[in-house]
């Protein structure tokens, strides 16, 4: 797919049309936000846009918090022995002694071969799954889809719309017994979404298969991390379950209805499923003071008339961790056309500017890598620099600050360089950061 520069396009900081409809009512743990990035546009003309979406979370002080059904799936093949098993026993103690007897929780430990090591029970008593996880030793082989299956299974047991549903997976290796391409762990991950449960996946060191774990984790709507060090793990642990101990909404599901002259181009920020025009995602829970958005690009054929107007609508629909239900919620998709190019300029919405910027430069990541792969290094730092120099002319028309991208044009600046010229354990890395940043928002508080 060929991607669009978007360095070119103005950045106005000016007072906005009203072109957006934030919905969140008082008994509602989640609001819902949808805007065009031009919501004024050029009158008579087929053109571009952008459609943001973003499902925000409920506040952080909220006391009360979603129970946990969890599965842990932890590689114990004979390259995990050492530091790195030891730490991982570590961090899943770690992350069971925040649990409690509201929660489930099962341990699955694989090799060449599967084993269940505590079947999914109630966390009643921390100091049992303590002492058992303090005997897992290594040895064998990596099955990891075979375990992933056995983790699902363990949730399944006790799988509840008021629970977080969740398979979190450790692995320092690559798949080499059963299923071994990132298309069948993708395939894994979207038909464990369907039902419900996410996995997390933990990568560990400079073996594992980055686009496997990554792949996985973001079919099924869930986090990946990459542990450089074995003393990485208790932090990424942590971070996992402030996520998965803050959920305010589960099996969330997002469909987007547009009217005549207007279609669906294409998703940039993540997988669903798309036709003229209508779209439709999943995602399998919204975090507490968490903003989640989808990305569209959308095509309008300029006959409509200038009058503000409804191109369309977006439902959504989760379920209430509290209770259970279902509840559901809308909003319009506002805008209109001018022939004032003055007009259409100061509407300009810097937030979906933002995005677009950021997800059009993790495309071109992604681009980048694969040429990286086939040894075209020279072309992949080209685009690798062209995100920073894209990013660079964001700020400097005039865009707000945001953390998020100035960390991505860090590492997009570092991958330009390792693309280029360095040692294949320097680029192994790097690949690495690039595909948790795939898989992760690039700031505190966004999934996408």
């Amino acid at each position: 797919m060929k991607l669009r520069s978007i360095a070119s396009l103005p950045v106005v900081i000016a007072g906005l049309l009203l072109s957006t409809i934030a919905v969140r009512a008082a008994d509602q743990p989640i609001g819902l936000d949808a805007r065009l990035a031009q919501p004024v546009m050029k009158s008579g003309e087929k053109q571009q846009n952008y459609l943001r979406i973003a499902l925000n979370g409920c506040k952080p002080e909220r006391t009360d918090r979603t129970p946990v059904n969890v599965a842990f799936v932890i590689d114990r093949s004979g390259s995990m022995n050492g530091q790195r098993i030891a730490q991982a026993r570590e961090a899943a103690i770690m992350a069971v002694s925040r649990l409690d007897g509201n929660d489930t929780a099962a341990v699955v430990i694989f090799d060449d071969k599967v084993d269940v090591l505590i079947e999914a029970r109630n966390v009643s008593d921390p100091g049992y799954f303590t002492g058992q996880i303090r005997q897992i030793g290594v040895r064998g082989s990596t099955a990891i889809y075979a375990g992933v299956q056995e983790g699902a299974n363990q949730v399944r047991r006790f799988k509840d719309p008021r629970k977080l549903n969740r398979v979190v997976l450790l692995s320092d290796g690559l798949a080499n017994v059963g299923p071994s391409q990132p298309a069948h762990f993708a395939a894994l991950g979207r038909q464990l979404l369907a039902e419900g449960i996410s996995v997390s996946t933990i990568g560990l060191g400079r073996d594992y298969n980055e686009d496997l774990m990554q792949q996985l984790a973001r079919a099924s709507d869930g986090n990946h991390a990459f542990a450089s060090a074995p003393n990485d793990l208790i932090q990424i642990f942590n971070r996992e379950f402030n996520d998965v101990l803050a959920a305010c909404a589960q099996t969330v599901a997002i469909d987007v209805d547009l009217k005549p002259g207007v279609r669906v181009v294409r998703a940039l920020s993540r997988d669903g499923t798309i036709e003229d025009g209508r779209a439709a995602f999943q995602l399998n829970q919204v975090y507490a003071a968490t903003e989640h958005y989808v990305l569209l690009e959308l095509e309008f054929d300029g006959s409509n008339p200038a009058a503000l107007q409804d191109f369309g609508r977006v439902n959504v629909a989760y379920t209430v961790p509290d209770t259970g239900a279902r509840a559901t919620m809308e909003t319009a998709i506002r805008g209109r056309f001018s022939a004032s190019k003055d007009e259409i300029t100061a509407g300009l919405d810097q937030t979906v500017f933002e995005s677009v910027v950021e997800q059009v430069t993790r495309e071109r990541a992604q681009q980048a890598v694969s040429l990286r792969d086939q040894g075209r290094r020279d072309e992949a730092a080209k685009l690798f620099q062209l995100n920073v120099s894209e990013i660079g002319a964001y700020f400097a028309n005039g865009g707000k600050p945001s953390p998020a991208l100035e960390a991505l044009r860090s590492q997009y600046g570092l991958a330009s360089s390792n693309a280029a010229a360095a040692a294949p354990g320097q680029w192994n890395e790097q690949r690495k950061m690039l595909r948790q940043l795939d898989s992760q928002g690039a700031g505190v508080g966004s999934r996408y």
